[in-house]
């Protein structure tokens, strides 16, 4: 009689585990998109505000200008991706 009890935990833990792992593969393909249009934003940049010219002492004043526009937004997570993009693109 004891069985019956722990299949169902059992059971009930495998079905856990199955929603958690399909959630994780969704959050992957959402945060992949995200970022995908964050950085087609970074790659726009110039098109949508007025940036300065790139010169010698400032090869990256569009994302120097995004960095600075971003801190000013009163979001750290979103700060750090944007940060984290800008940050891969100069690589």
């Amino acid at each position: 009689m004891d069985e019956a009890p722990k299949k169902d935990i059992l059971l009930a833990e495998l079905e856990r585990e199955r929603s958690i792992r399909r959630t994780v593969r969704l959050l992957y393909a959402k945060r992949s998109r995200v970022i995908d249009e964050l950085d087609r934003l970074i790659s726009h940049l110039s098109l949508l505000v007025a940036v300065p010219r790139q010169t010698p002492e400032d090869p990256h004043p569009e994302s120097d200008l995004l960095i600075e526009a971003a801190k000013r937004i009163d979001d750290p997570v979103f700060t750090n991706l944007l940060i984290q993009i800008i940050q891969q693109r100069r690589q």
